[in-house]
């Protein structure tokens, strides 16, 4: 018995289905959650990669053959329970974000990593954010706001626990909230306000 695997090209399915989805009018994350919860048919806030995905995809239009659906299982199943939870599922199949959004999430990482070694890390912030005075006391230096603001952005990017934020991490943020924003203007204006970015 041979244990060559066929080769299935993943990237065409999920583009098959992102067009399906996008068809439907769920491009933004309010469609993406009701065509979830619809999929849900038990209500446990997640969809079985086995029963319920090829259910949601037959609804939508995107017919998979059993070696389509067990190899797009294999590559949405990050931790091997056989299921996706929402947070999940908006990432796989939101569309991704297109060329402007991706160039203005890029310009305002390289305008945090002042000293350009690809991370960003505490003395990007130091930089950015200078203390006013010295602080008085141990407890106001905790609270500097460099380190509050960079503390804060540990909590939202830095899946790893490093207490860096890549780039890939910087960009995948902005992944999970781009399908919720549907206007490119607003999205710009967001970044830069929230970056300090200028014209």
């Amino acid at each position: 018995m041979s244990s060559d695997r066929i080769y299935i090209d993943l990237d065409a399915i999920m583009n098959r289905i992102r067009e399906k989805i996008f068809q439907r009018g769920a491009v933004g994350i309010r469609g993406l959650a009701r065509l979830f919860k619809i999929a849900d048919d038990n209500g446990d806030q997640r969809i079985g990669l086995t029963d319920e995905l090829p259910k949601l995809l037959g609804d939508i239009g995107v017919l998979l053959n059993k070696t389509e659906i067990a190899e797009l299982a294999r590559m949405l199943d990050r931790n091997g329970d056989g299921s996706i939870c929402y947070e999940e599922f908006v990432y796989h199949f939101a569309p991704p974000m297109n060329q402007a959004r991706l160039d203005m999430v890029n310009r305002a990482f390289d305008h945090l990593d002042r000293n350009h070694n690809g991370v960003l890390e505490i003395a990007d912030f130091r930089e950015l954010h200078p203390p006013e005075k010295v602080p008085t006391s141990r407890q106001e230096a905790k609270k500097s706001s460099a380190t509050v603001i960079f503390d804060n952005l540990l909590k939202c990017f830095d899946k790893d626990g490093n207490k860096e934020i890549t780039r890939e991490e910087f960009i995948d943020y902005y992944r999970n909230i781009n399908p919720s924003i549907d206007n490119d203007e607003y999205f710009e204006s967001m970044i830069k306000s929230s970056w300090g970015l200028t014209d």
